[in-house]
């Protein structure tokens, strides 16, 4: 009877340990699988991020080319019609560049050297703003707007803020995550209102570019008129008409007189 007993005792202490066997190699086999997910997920996320910057970068780089054709049209036709020398600068062109001038300006002197803030910053206005002034007289500012110092002080109020809010660069992802919503509702309520005497209802669904976009927007110069063309265009009319715009909208006396003001 007791050796039977001794022999169940045995039987089910090995039953027991094969067990823990099993379950221990089964639980290495789960850590593993979740590993692999992990990296799995990790890869999925990673496709579906450059798709979706790969998808953008088509999409203007043929609207780019749309609108380069369009530029070279109206040439052909001002040619053809004999309105005036080709080489001379067109009003859209000066229009164009002075608004470009202006709100570059207006960025440079708010930043200073917050440059992160100046990129968050552009995250919101290049779709909401430097766009538009491509396609639609509203957005033009031809002269220095008389706004434009309230609007210096306030930006740098609340480029002060933002230091104290955020405790790392706003190029830190999840930083980035945080304050772009808020650094688009400044711009939308406070800077571009002061700056054009009025509020548009399209700021409120103009979604800022992704952080991605913008860090190959300042680190990659040569991608540009891949990734963001309308951009890379209006700062190309800007280059190329600043000279003939630095009287005409002001931006000479300003620049002067900013930099008096700020020494």
């Amino acid at each position: 009877m007791i050796d039977n007993l001794v022999v169940a005792t045995n039987s089910m202490r090995s039953s027991v340990s094969g067990l823990k066997k099993k379950l221990s190699n089964l639980r290495i086999q789960v850590e593993s699988f979740d590993a692999e997910i992990e990296k799995i997920t990790l890869k999925f996320d990673n496709v579906v991020t450059q798709s979706e910057i790969y998808k953008s970068k088509i999409e203007r780089e043929m609207g780019r080319e749309v609108r380069r054709l369009e530029r070279e049209l109206m040439i052909l036709r001002k040619q053809v019609s004999k309105e005036g020398p080709i080489n001379q600068p067109s009003d859209e062109e000066t229009n164009i560049a002075a608004t470009i001038g202006i709100l570059d300006s207006l960025l440079r002197h708010i930043s200073r050297d917050a440059d992160d803030f100046r990129l968050a910053s552009e995250a919101f206005l290049f779709p909401a703003v430097f766009e538009r002034v491509m396609d639609s007289t509203d957005y033009h500012i031809l002269t220095v707007p008389p706004s434009i110092d309230l609007v210096i002080e306030r930006g740098r109020e609340y480029v002060n803020w933002v230091r104290v809010e955020y405790y790392t660069h706003l190029t830190n992802p999840d930083t980035w995550e945080d304050a772009i919503p808020s650094i688009a509702e400044w711009w939308r309520n406070d800077a571009l209102p002061l700056l054009y005497g009025a509020r548009d209802e399209q700021w409120d669904i103009d979604v800022p570019l992704s952080l991605q976009e913008m860090m190959v927007w300042r680190d990659n110069p040569a991608d540009r008129p891949l990734q963001l063309p309308t951009i890379f265009d209006a700062f190309e009319i800007y280059e190329k008409n600043k000279d003939a715009i630095l009287e005409s909208s002001g931006l000479k006396e300003f620049e002067v007189k900013r930099f008096l003001q700020d020494k």
